[in-house]
């Protein structure tokens, strides 16, 4: 770890550590220990004492803002025992701990030993919170004042709000599944988003005026999707016969099916381009869809952009079906030739 990074992660946590090499152990993944045979520490037994430390400096925040000494010497809360319990727990939990750890980028800092996969950490990003709290206290000398200070500085990030594509990245990471792959398509003015899910082997699909509407759309049909079903590494979910899956559980559309076969290296990226024609005073779009640099090229009219390229699609994919039989038939028409060739063969002899 270099001197900027180590800079910007005291900037992000707001403490300036007087050993700065303690903040780069709460880094150091355990696969490197073992790699370099033990003469490099990882951040575990920092993790340890992070997790002590982040429940009491919780605590003595939770207590700061909601509890005080009353004109008697007694020690008063305005929040139930309970409700401080619960709102403990909300913060101290590893799925918020992995939540803030995404958003400061925790993960991207952390010194792994050659091979070792980011997947092999799946569920375990809240411990370099707790691991560099940990390093704090121990650079501190265990004052409090300052632990209270940096475990409210990282939690903070608790309360930011997630956009769509980052409750889809927690929830995969949470719950152990394959993260999502995004594929983009530039429709004229609008956009199509695929989020590809290889763990329950789906396909969302979302369109807008701009590549982050787009995304959005897709990301927020994935995320109800798996959280309506629950799904989780150890709960699977029966595919649907077209490999689609989406919150509305509609048939896919022909747009859907062409983006499908692309992402699976099926045909190359289906090509759309839009113009306005108008007849008997009504304007009509027509969508012209190529593949393979016009080998294909297919046509379709309807009076929104959105009817003219699912037409252009649909006339694709029943061009594709047609050029696909009429392949079967030739291999057929050479396969029936090749067998009567060699039975006049035999005979001849």
């Amino acid at each position: 770890m270099d001197e900027t990074t180590l800079s910007l992660i005291q900037q992000k946590i707001g403490y300036q550590f007087v050993n700065p090499v303690l903040l780069k152990q709460a880094f150091v993944s355990p696969s490197l220990t073992d790699a370099t045979q033990n003469r490099v520490q990882n951040y575990q037994i920092l993790e340890f004492i992070g997790d002590a430390v982040l429940g009491l400096a919780v605590v003595k925040n939770l207590a700061s803002e909601f509890c005080h000494v009353d004109a008697n010497g007694q020690f008063v809360s305005s929040a139930t025992e309970g409700q401080l319990s619960d709102e403990k727990s909300r913060l101290v939990k590893n799925e918020k701990l992995a939540h803030c750890s995404n958003l400061l980028e925790f993960d991207s800092y952390l010194e792994r030993a050659h091979g070792y996969h980011l997947h092999d950490r799946k569920n375990k990003k809240g411990d370099l919170i707790e691991s560099v709290l940990g390093a704090v206290a121990i650079d501190s000398n265990w004052n409090m004042d300052i632990l209270s200070r940096v475990a409210s500085e990282l939690l903070r990030y608790d309360k930011m709000v997630e956009n769509a594509t980052e409750k889809l990245q927690n929830y995969c990471d949470t719950n152990g599944l394959d993260l999502p792959t995004y594929y983009f398509w530039n429709c004229g003015s609008r956009y199509d988003c695929a989020v590809s899910l290889q763990s329950v082997n789906g396909l969302f699909v979302g369109n807008g005026k701009t590549v982050e509407e787009a995304q959005n759309a897709a990301v927020e049909s994935a995320y109800t999707y798996l959280t309506g079903q629950n799904v989780t590494k150890k709960k699977s979910v029966e595919q649907t016969g077209a490999n689609i899956l989406n919150s509305s559980k509609k048939s896919p559309t022909a747009v859907e099916i062409l983006n499908l076969k692309y992402i699976k290296k099926e045909i190359v990226q289906p090509n759309y381009s839009f113009a306005q024609t108008a007849e008997n005073g009504k304007l009509f779009w027509i969508c012209t869809l190529t593949l393979n640099n016009n080998e294909y090229q297919v046509s379709g009219k309807a009076t929104t952009r959105k009817k003219a390229k699912q037409a252009a699609a649909k006339a694709m994919l029943d061009l594709l079906e047609k050029s696909k039989q009429e392949e079967k038939s030739i291999q057929s028409r050479g396969i029936g030739l090749l067998k009567r060739a060699m039975i006049l063969r035999k005979e001849a002899f």
